[in-house]
């Protein structure tokens, strides 16, 4: 029987090795980690209110648009918060406005249902008009700036 390993075949072997471990430890980093981590959240809307605030001295009257909005997380890693994109539809059903959203979801566990709030003040709300949330992904490489946790890259 020959036991003689062939030096050649032992070093490719621990180069594979070392390849592996490498690419486990380090290769999910920066804007693509984020991007994977962000795939694994949901949000829906739950409801709104809207508020007629009156003028006050030198401020003219206005609305605040409360949403409240349920995110849940179903991977293992988690973010700190999320930008949600929102649309906002008028009563016909075309689209009238769209924003981006700060929601912060450092307390939200995985697989649990969290109920946040986000205040959108700079709408002009109609009633019969409608609001969609949701985390879009893929997020285009173009448009990570204008998502903050892209920014952050944990």
């Amino acid at each position: 029987m020959n036991t003689r390993r062939n030096p050649f075949l032992s070093a490719l072997s621990l180069l594979g090795l070392s390849a592996l471990f490498f690419t486990l430890g380090c290769g999910d980093r920066g804007p693509e980690r984020v991007a994977r981590i962000r795939a694994q959240y949901e949000a829906r809307l739950n409801g709104f209110v809207v508020r007629d605030l009156p003028a006050e001295g030198e401020t003219p009257a206005r609305q605040e648009i409360l949403l409240d909005i349920l995110v849940r997380r179903d991977g293992r890693d988690s973010l700190a918060g999320l930008t949600l994109d929102l649309s906002v539809a008028g009563a016909g059903g075309a689209e009238k406005a769209r924003r981006r959203l700060w929601v912060d979801t450092s307390g939200i566990d995985k697989g649990v249902e969290v109920q946040v709030t986000a205040t959108v003040a700079d709408l002009n709300y109609q009633p019969g008009d409608g609001f969609h949330v949701e985390v879009r992904h893929p997020i285009p490489v173009a448009e990570r700036g204008d998502y903050r946790e892209f920014g952050a890259n944990p």
